[in-house]
């Protein structure tokens, strides 16, 4: 009879695997029979010349207990001599190993596991998880021994069997979008599990400002970037993560590069000249600097607060809406160590067709056959020409590592990180590097005082320039950008020295760094004489330091005209935060009550000073012998604002149904006029959670009904820390060839210069479908902003021609939708989807007041701004085609003729005048939406990102043969007209063919597009494997970005505000994330 124990043995690790399925087997068996032994409690018996495995057969005949041993163990061969009577069977076992090293183990139902005396015991469990609410096997669920490494996941039918060194071990059985259950043995070997649906997401609590709230008590339009766009996307920056995740946030990538600079804005364009981006306060503290400089790794969330309720607790600030970054905290527990690293490779996602040398030669012959000069003909000729483009573009790479470590006591928690950035963009010589390093601290300190911190230091380095983009793409490919010994040639067209090389930006020498703190501390006190008051101080410092230098040697064209030339600019900016917030939460009945009060003060300070000089004794030094240059031209800066405010705001909720949030803030900015230097916010919003009502009718298909209404006023804060007092600008005088110092006005004061003010009323709903397998928000929202700071004309007898005033209206409407959906969801396969959209209509009100003879306001024709419309539209005249054949009299009798642009004549009065110039689209999108669909399979993820943009119109700067009169320099290929190819989508090649009456004819196109924004794959490897290793995750990932775009755009990319610019990058993505 052979036995088989649970055994594991270094040298036998095979066998193992099929000892635990045999044993597996074995105990299915012995329990679906039933077998109950009971044990004697005296037993006799004589062996002679026994093996110890006869004697294992003698006790089972003889009692009810079992032997489970491995099969391989020699020692069970052992020959033995016995003869017992009336013993135990613990004295007996005891005597039969007396001279072995076996040992045992006596589990419930008299089984007797047979171990070696220096073999840890193992216990094995097994069991069945099944869905809660089908009943079905679940597989692929976690199940750990916790305390330990030792872990499994279930089988397909949702079986499981895991070992435990102690029968009074924890099981954890986890699964995404489950509930996790943690279940102590007891001593048991098998555990059945069932596992419900996690519908807690209602009780989720999210950061509102001075506080957090739950989920169900929110009134106000708060929406939070899903987690999976922050961990599991390899972003470079937060925009990237929060573009196309959030309804009514556009995040447009204005340029490439290195280090893209993104344009964030909420809801729309607010405002006609000042700032439109929202305020960002990272961790309750205002942020002024560069998002670059934030880690996105160190982000624990972010959310968004978008209407005036939410917005209304920062005032002057927070008509643009608010963007609230929270950081990672410690947690109590053993210290983890976290990896998160990535390489990327980089190519262009499009690039236009420019001419190459035979296309320019061709184009330049039918132009302009003149004008071709010898080097020309000869570079032509010799097939020899320059690939410019190329010579200034190279597949590009990043990438980024980030070191973590976490973890804490129930009273000091910290979370350490250090993070490393290495980006080489796709022009030459543009490169960014980035060093952070961030310390966050959390310490109890007595039972009535927390104190902590949140500081982060980094380090930004974009020295060297790339090439000048627009000389790239635009310069004669019929010329040479390199001598015979590979330097790069000063003049590059022999027979035409206006022109230098496009690359000799790369030839600078350039520094460009800065260095940034920022420290939030903050302490907590419990005062004990009030239940629930509570008084917290928030202390934030930042300081920022940048450095940037330039020199041009004589090895370039404007080095070598100006004997040397130097810039060197060093700024100094400074933040101070101090916040005094008091609040009280109390809950009594039915009843919540949430009060915040803050009184803050807040300073920012600028200094700055630069130097430009040329004329260079020589090279050696660069700027650093700038004392001795020819001409030299110094300038300083300096400015300093305050502001003060103080801010209430109250929160109460009725029996989980009936929602208030009143709220006031009154804000003082040293900048603003002497009559208007404080303000006051209010707003206020109501919720109602109608599925907690006895007689809501749909309780069985809505978990989540609820209904929000808020209303209040924001500030825009967008001027100058000295725009309302007359200043005085300098105009120096020559006299006697000394420089004499004068000033003349420059600024009128304006004593009632204020803010820009925003009412804005939100309509939201919020819902969520059986236990929020489907669920979603609505929002929708109209925003007045009054009180516009426009510059109105004056009479220039003061030799002032403007001054800055709060004229004007603009007025923002629009609806946001954002659903999530699990479509599947059962243990072996999940697919869950996210999608928001949303639509924004903007237009001006009123701009100055004045009227027309009809009553009508006046528009502003020389800004393109008109009452009705929105505030960036594209104002010019209309392109109407092409001259065609058979319009030849027609055109002639407008001094043109077939080929050449057909300006639409609107007025039908012969002439081109500015009444015939039309409003051609606008720039700003209408319509927004992202789509995310995450598939996953065991461990494996897909996740693809869609993000769209519609309803714009751009001015597509390419589509241009403005090469200069004896055409000097490149353009893209195009379908030009000829008689064979009578097109109207461009004109002939012929010099002025693009103008209609000396007009120059501009192409408007549907600059929108849909973007394959990223689609990731990762394999997170099972906690049986890495659980070997003492690691807790490890996932391996690919991700794709920027992969495809459809759209009409014929330019560089739709996106990019220059398409004379470093093009859009196409990135595949390689890393892994790993934690012990």
């Amino acid at each position: 009879m052979n036995k088989f124990l649970n055994y594991y043995s270094p040298s036998w690790r095979l066998k193992k695997m099929l000892l635990y399925m045999k044993l597996t087997i074995i105990l299915i068996l012995v329990f679906s029979l039933n077998i109950s032994a009971t044990g004697f409690g005296q037993i006799s018996f004589e062996a002679r010349d026994k093996t110890i495995r006869d004697v294992f057969s003698i006790l089972e005949k003889e009692t009810s207990y079992r032997f489970f041993y491995n099969d391989d163990l020699i020692t069970v061969d052992k020959t033995v001599n016995m003869n017992v009577s009336d013993l135990s069977i613990d004295e007996i076992l005891e005597e039969l190993f007396e001279s072995t090293e076996l040992g045992y183990k006596i589990l419930e139902n008299n089984l007797i596991v047979v171990t070696p005396k220096n073999d840890p015991f193992q216990l094995m469990i097994t069991g069945r998880v099944t869905d809660a609410t089908s009943g079905e096997g679940m597989p692929g669920v976690s199940i750990v021994v916790k305390g330990t490494s030792i872990g499994v996941n279930t089988d397909l039918n949702g079986n499981y069997s895991v070992n435990s060194a102690s029968p009074d071990a924890i099981l954890s059985f986890s699964f995404i979008g489950y509930l996790t259950q943690e279940i102590p043995l007891a001593g048991r070997t098998k555990i059945d599990v069932r596992l419900a649906v996690d519908v807690t997401a209602l009780e989720e609590v999210v950061v509102v400002g001075y506080g957090t709230q739950k989920k169900s008590d929110i009134t106000g339009s708060v929406a939070s970037i899903p987690k999976e766009r922050l961990e599991n996307a390899p972003n470079q920056n937060i925009a990237q993560a929060i573009q196309g995740s959030i309804p009514g946030v556009m995040i447009q990538t204005s340029s490439a590069g290195a280090s893209p600079d993104e344009v964030i804005m909420i809801r729309g364009r607010n405002s006609i000249l000042a700032d439109n981006s929202p305020l960002i306060v990272v961790d309750g503290i205002p942020y002024s600097g560069s998002i670059s400089d934030l880690n996105p790794n160190d982000i624990q969330s972010i959310e968004i607060l978008k209407d005036a309720s939410s917005a209304a607790i920062y005032g002057s600030r927070g008509s643009n809406g608010v963007i609230l970054i929270s950081t990672k905290e410690g947690t109590e527990g053993k210290i983890k160590i976290s990896y998160d690293g990535y390489y990327s490779v980089q190519r262009f996602a499009f690039l236009p067709d420019y001419m190459d040398g035979s296309e320019f030669y061709d184009f330049k012959m039918k132009r302009f056959p003149g004008a071709m000069t010898a080097s020309e003909r000869a570079i032509y000729e010799s097939g020899t020409w320059t690939d410019w483009i190329g010579t200034g573009l190279r597949n590009g790479s990043s990438q980024q590592h980030t070191l973590s470590a976490s973890g804490g006591s129930n009273s000091t928690k910290f979370f350490l990180s250090g993070n490393y950035l290495d980006v080489k963009g796709l022009a030459v010589n543009d490169n960014f590097k980035r060093f952070t390093s961030r310390i966050n601290l959390d310490s109890k300190v007595l039972n009535w005082l927390t104190i902590g911190s949140r500081t982060q230091f980094s380090f930004d380095d974009r020295s060297g320039l790339g090439p000048d983009m627009s000389d790239l793409f635009q310069t004669n490919p019929l010329t040479k950008a390199f001598e015979e010994d590979g330097s790069q040639k000063i003049y590059i067209w022999d027979d035409d020295h206006y022109f230098g090389n496009p690359l000799q930006m790369t030839l600078y020498d350039n520094i460009e760094k800065s260095y940034q703190i920022l420290s939030n501390n903050y302490a907590i006190v419990d005062l004990p004489f009030i239940k629930g008051l509570s008084y917290r101080i928030n202390t934030g410092v930042s300081a920022r330091f940048f450095n940037e230098a330039t020199y041009m040697g004589r090895n370039t064209k404007i080095g070598l005209e100006a004997k040397g030339s130097a810039e060197t600019s060093r700024t100094q900016s400074n933040n101070t935060v101090i916040e005094n917030i008091l609040t009280y939460t109390r809950e009594f009945g039915r009843n919540k009550l949430f009060g915040t009060a803050v009184y803050s003060y807040e300073k920012n300070s600028s200094s700055r000073n630069s130097l430009e000089a040329n004329g260079f004794p020589h090279d050696f030094l660069k700027w650093y012998s700038s004392a001795q240059a020819t001409q030299i031209v110094p300038d300083y800066s300096f400015s300093e604002s305050v502001l003060m405010s103080q801010m209430l705001r109250f929160n109460y909720v009725y029996d989980n149904r009936y929602l208030v949030t009143i709220t006031g803030r009154r804000d003082g900015f040293s900048g603003f006029g002497s009559n208007s230097k404080w303000g006051f916010f209010p707003s206020v919003a109501l919720g109602w959670n109608m599925h907690n009502e006895a007689f809501f009718p749909l309780k069985e298909i809505f978990n989540e009904f609820k209904v929000r209404v808020s209303y209040g006023l924001n500030g825009n804060q967008a001027v100058g820390p000295y725009e309302s007092i007359s200043r005085l600008g300098e105009y120096n005088m020559i006299s006697n060839k000394q420089t004499q110092a004068g000033y003349i006005p420059s600024r009128l004061g304006q004593e009632n210069l204020g803010w820009e003010s925003s009412k804005t009323l939100n309509f939201g709903l919020d819902f969520g479908i059986f236990n929020n397998r489907f669920f979603g928000n609505i929002n929708l929202f109209k925003t007045n902003t009054t009180d516009l700071l426009l510059n109105r004309s004056i009479s220039a007898v003061h030799g002032i021609t403007s001054i800055t005033q709060n004229i004007g209206e603009t007025q923002n409407t629009g609806i946001e939708i954002s659903l999530h959906s699990r479509n599947i969801v059962s243990p072996a396969f999940t697919w869950a989807t996210s999608v928001n959209f949303s639509y924004t209509h903007n237009e001006i009100v009123s701009l100055y007041g004045e009227l027309d003879e009809n009553g009508k306001e006046i528009d502003d024709v020389a800004n393109a701004w008109f009452i009705g419309e929105p505030i960036r539209v594209n104002y010019d005249f209309v392109w109407d085609g092409t001259w065609q054949l058979d319009e030849a009299a027609e055109a002639t009798k407008w001094g043109t003729k077939p080929g050449f642009v057909k300006l639409k004549d609107f007025q039908n009065d012969g002439t081109l005048s500015a009444e015939d110039k039309r409003i051609i689209g606008q720039q700003d999108p209408k319509f927004i939406w992202g789509l995310s669909n995450a598939f996953k399979y065991k461990g494996f993820m897909l996740d693809v990102f869609i993000h769209g943009v519609h309803g714009l119109k751009k001015e597509n700067t390419l589509m241009t043969d403005e090469t200069w009169a004896d055409v000097r320099r490149n353009t893209i290929n195009k379908n030009w007209w000829t008689p064979e190819n009578p097109t109207n989508e461009w004109v002939v090649n012929e010099l002025y063919a693009e103008r209609m009456s000396g007009i120059l004819g501009a192409i408007y196109e549907n600059a929108s597009f849909i973007r394959v924004k990223d689609v990731s794959l990762s394999y997170t490897f099972p906690k049986t494997f890495i659980g070997k290793y003492s690691a807790n995750n490890l996932r391996l990932f690919v991700t794709g970005r920027n992969l495809a775009t459809i759209t009409k755009w014929r330019g560089l990319d739709p996106e990019l505000d220059s398409q004379h610019q470093i093009p859009l990058q196409k990135e595949f993505v390689f890393g892994l994330n790993l934690e012990f």
